[in-house]
């Protein structure tokens, strides 16, 4: 007897329908893993800005007002108070998870006495700042 010719395995269009699944699969984890990166490092800032803010306020307790740097109501990076902070107050600044770099900005307020402003730049929330007696008007933003 002749024996009946079988094929065995899959056709090119099956194939092709496994590799989009899986395409579309892989992207949709890419996106989702992304955002979850991008909320951790939300985190990392806000803890790393409370920090500072404590670090400041330890300063004025010692020291009877902010710490000083450039002019009043102008804002500074955040690596201007170095030598304020640390290493008595701080181990070292922090800086940014994202890029590495200190994009953190300080400033301090004439216009409320005993005031003070730290620009936080968050990626997945909206950019905002925190002190002590801050107002909106510095860089246009509202508190966080």
């Amino acid at each position: 007897m002749w024996a009946k010719n079988k094929q065995h395995g899959f056709t090119i269009v099956e194939l092709l329908i496994v590799i989009v699944v899986i395409g579309v699969l892989a992207s949709i984890s890419i996106v989702a893993y992304s955002g979850v990166q991008s909320k951790a490092r939300d985190t990392v800032r806000s803890n790393d800005i409370a920090q500072v803010k404590k670090a400041i306020e330890l300063y004025y307790v010692d020291n009877g007002s902010y710490p000083t740097v450039g002019t009043d109501n102008a804002g500074y990076a955040l690596s201007s108070l170095s030598t304020a902070l640390v290493p008595k107050y701080m181990a070292k600044l922090p800086v940014n998870p994202l890029v590495g770099i200190n994009n953190y900005y300080y400033v301090r307020g004439t216009v409320v006495s005993n005031s003070f402003g730290l620009l936080v730049p968050y990626e997945t929330k909206t950019q905002c700042h925190m002190g002590t007696n801050n107002t909106v008007g510095w860089w246009g933003l509202a508190s966080c």
